[in-house]
């Protein structure tokens, strides 16, 4: 008879069968899923983002291969010792694997004294000072793992307090944030895991409790990630804190159901005993605000699919996919670890406020947090969604030295600008070398400009050669584009001679206005000088094109999830005015997180950017499991004020705890050596501390306090 009803309250398995899942699931995650971050120098965006195919549109006519920069400071870069290092430095770049073909002092130009001369060689090789000089090396391939590598090595080995090494440009940045994310999710992803885990642990003084909850949340972690594989999506720039998420989802399924599960145990005194029948109860106690939980959490990350900006998409389709199998998991096998337990309550639970305090209506102090609130409201205009390039890595440290040294010198962020003439004339005469020189001088006193190479340099190099004024502009051109000369003038100018090419190194340092703003000054400089701007590319515009995908994802994304959320909300209120509390108390959450991050002038990058949607979810969590407590003491007799008291009373542990833990395992975040990941941490961590204070003093007052008595 007892196994009957055991078989009945586990239709789903013992926990022996659940803690068999994660193993299996382990095992086919390490056979089948890279667990890799992939990030390339079009990280940004899907192939099929207007910016992307621009820039693609660009590659295809004007050819050429990324380049990473290497400028080398000294005292005197025209000394003989100076130069000879610089040799050998070229010598070993260009033993690597990978490298195309370097530029330098000495490979390239006849002398320094050539370089210096030179309209072409001293733009692209000598710093503005005279106190450093790039080495351009061009790369192939798209795997630069082990060529950056392999010039970290180089770099080391000459490296010299006069002969400084700094490496700037695209691949190796890509590379850095690669590292960056690789060292995140597995040193900070587990310790924040083990610190869940443990937390759990001390709370409710359970192994068996403490067991179920790691396998059922790894459970959750490993089938996402398999899921996400099987659906052809690899680990990007945003996923890759996706299985700290998803173990988050999970976990508060759980710990509302073990303080439900706590709670009935305490009511009936059962508290020290083995009680497996109370488990469904805590079931279906627990189910019906999870359910709607889940369903918000999936909206919330299901507005982030209409993003065109790729990282966002990815994250909201794998958010959306790991809510369900969070859910999931949650109640299909956590429920057999609450069997096998005993309910005890810990020291923590033991020392609650007394009933008179959650009779209070605080209204002075939910006066207060909204007040504030609003105020922090004001910093929305001040939110900063494109941040340097800089703020991407620590500051002070050898990596963020070395690009703002080189960013200095000349700029590190790459921009591509194509340009006709505006009347559509041919651009391989005397009379368009003129302009496109014009042109050229007002784009380099731009303050935001730092190095600019284009057609106009070129051909100034090649009129420096002997009887060059017994060649045309046009068969200058022709020669430029024979192999013997690697066809550079295929890079600078297309064909028909109707596109000419300007290549930009923009400041990053100098950062202060929109890049869109600034993209906007340089195509107005252009028709300035008769040109019509026609393609615009590089990492420089794709930044803040994904910027402004930032700003308006956050905008729409919340948009559709409040509308959506007040829907759910009269569904499980089942009042107007409780609806309009929930909607009003949540509206807290954004309101104060992004209203902080813009006085507080925390970057908003599109790594940390959702960490707004992670703590939405977290509150309407919170929120609702709390309507539902207040929904059971109306059931139980309770009427307005009283019934919002034993509700508080009822689920304030599950929300304080959950929130207290959630907030614990983010903050490891803030050790990371990765800045985004820092602001990711410190993001959530303050929205955790609004939703307590939002649910369990605000939200109660709005929803049932009497104004007036009777």
């Amino acid at each position: 008879m007892k196994r009957t009803i055991r078989d009945k309250l586990i239709p789903f398995g013992s926990h022996w069968e659940m803690l068999a899942i994660p193993v299996v699931l382990f095992v086919l995650v390490a056979v089948f899923v890279d667990l890799r971050p992939v990030v390339d120098q079009n990280f940004f965006f899907a192939t099929s983002d207007p910016g992307v195919r621009q820039s693609k549109k660009i590659e295809q006519h004007f050819p050429s291969r990324p380049e990473l920069i290497l400028t080398v400071s000294s005292r005197d870069i025209s000394s003989p010792r100076y130069l000879g290092r610089i040799q050998k430095l070229t010598q070993e770049i260009e033993s690597v694997d990978g490298v195309n073909s370097v530029k330098s002092l000495t490979a390239g130009p006849k002398s320094f004294a050539d370089a210096v001369a030179s309209p072409f060689w001293s733009r692209l090789l000598i710093a503005k000072d005279r106190q450093a000089s790039n080495l351009i090396a061009f790369i192939e391939g798209n795997d630069t793992e082990k060529l950056i590598k392999r010039i970290e090595r180089i770099m080391h080995e000459l490296d010299d307090k006069d002969f400084r090494i700094h490496i700037a440009g695209p691949p190796y940045v890509v590379e850095m944030i690669r590292r960056s994310l690789e060292h995140d999710f597995w040193y900070f992803s587990l310790t924040a895991v083990v610190l869940f885990g443990l937390t759990m642990a001390a709370m409710f003084r359970s192994a068996r409790v403490f067991l179920g909850m790691l396998a059922t949340c790894a459970s959750a972690v490993l089938l996402t990630l398999l899921l996400q594989s099987m659906f052809g999506n690899k680990i990007g720039i945003l996923t890759v804190n996706l299985g700290t998420i998803v173990f988050i989802v999970a976990l508060s399924h759980l710990v509302y159901m073990t303080f439900n599960w706590q709670t009935l145990a305490g009511r009936k005194g059962r508290l020290g005993k083995e009680t497996p029948n109370l488990a469904t109860a805590a079931l279906r106690m627990t189910f019906p605000p999870s359910f709607w939980s889940m369903v918000c959490a999936s909206l919330g990350f299901g507005s982030l699919l209409i993003v065109q900006a790729k990282p966002l998409r990815e994250l909201g389709f794998g958010g959306v996919l790991g809510t369900i199998v969070a859910f999931i998991c949650a109640y299909v096998m956590y429920p057999a670890f609450l069997c096998w337990a005993v309910p005890r309550e810990s020291k923590l639970v033991e020392q609650e406020p007394p009933h008179w305090f959650w009779s209070r209506r605080f209204g002075l102090f939910s006066l207060g947090v909204i007040l504030v609130s609003i105020a922090l409201g004001f910093g929305l205009r001040k939110i900063n969604t494109d941040p340097s390039l800089l703020d991407y890595f620590k500051p002070h440290t050898e990596l963020r030295d070395g690009l703002e040294y080189v960013d200095r010198t000349g700029g590190s962020n790459p921009l591509t600008l194509v340009v006709s003439a505006a009347d559509g004339s041919k651009l391989n005469t005397d009379a368009a070398y003129a302009k496109l020189w014009r042109l050229h001088g007002a784009l380099e006193n731009n303050e935001n400009v730092g190095t600019v190479m284009s057609l106009p340099t070129l051909l100034a190099e090649g009129d420096r050669t002997p009887f060059s004024f017994l060649l045309s502009y046009e068969k200058m051109m022709e020669i430029m584009e024979q192999p013997k000369y690697a066809r550079v003038a295929k890079s600078f100018v297309n064909e028909d001679r109707t596109e000419a090419v300007f290549l930009i190194r923009m400041i990053e340092s100098r950062h202060e206005k929109h890049r869109l703003d600034v993209v906007s000054d340089l195509r107005a400089i252009c028709r300035k000088y008769g040109f019509k701007p026609e393609l615009v590319g590089g990492i420089y515009y794709l930044q803040g094109r994904l910027a402004q995908l930032v700003a308006s994802s956050l905008v729409t994304g919340l948009f559709w999830l409040n509308l959506a959320f007040i829907v759910i909300a009269w569904i499980v209120a089942r009042s107007v005015r409780g609806a309009v509390a929930m909607i009003l108390s949540l509206t807290l959450v954004p309101l104060c997180m992004l209203g902080g991050i813009g006085w507080f002038h925390v970057p908003m990058d599109v790594i940390s950017a959702p960490a707004t949607n992670v703590c939405i979810g977290i509150a309407i969590d919170s929120m609702i499991h709390l309507i539902f407590g207040v929904r059971r003491a109306q059931r139980d007799g309770k009427k307005g004020w009283a019934a919002w008291v034993a509700g508080r009373e009822e689920q304030w542990r599950g929300i304080v705890y959950s929130d207290f833990v959630l907030a614990a395992g983010f903050a490891i975040f803030v050790l990371s050596g990765f800045p985004p990941t820092q602001r990711f941490g410190l993001v959530v961590l303050a929205g955790c501390i609004i939703d307590i204070l939002a649910n369990l003093f605000v939200l109660p007052l709005l929803g049932g306090a009497q104004w007036k008595k009777k």
